[in-house]
């Protein structure tokens, strides 16, 4: 069971062992020659990277810690683990 971080309530499951999902947003900048992550879930995700492996391990990096400073609360337990699911949209 997985529950997402805009969610109502997500803080309250997340304490008591539930998953909680966060989306995030990759693109590659063919102008800049990098790969950008950001996310509408957690207030200021933007990064970017010269290839996707370095992208992911700052991902991982960075989810705790702004979790603790944007949401202000000490959280006894954050691990980050990265999943994907790919959904391609064509505009």
């Amino acid at each position: 069971m997985s529950y997402p971080l805009r969610y109502p309530f997500s803080w309250f499951l997340a304490r008591i062992g539930v998953t909680i999902t966060i989306n995030i947003n990759f693109i590659y900048d063919d102008d800049e020659k990098v790969f950008v992550a950001t996310s509408r879930d957690i207030q200021g995700l933007v990064l970017e990277a010269e290839n996707f492996n370095t992208l992911i391990k700052e991902i991982e990096e960075a989810i705790p810690n702004l979790l603790i400073l944007g949401y202000k609360k000490s959280l006894p337990k954050v691990s980050t683990d990265v999943i994907f699911k790919d959904h391609i949209a064509i505009a």
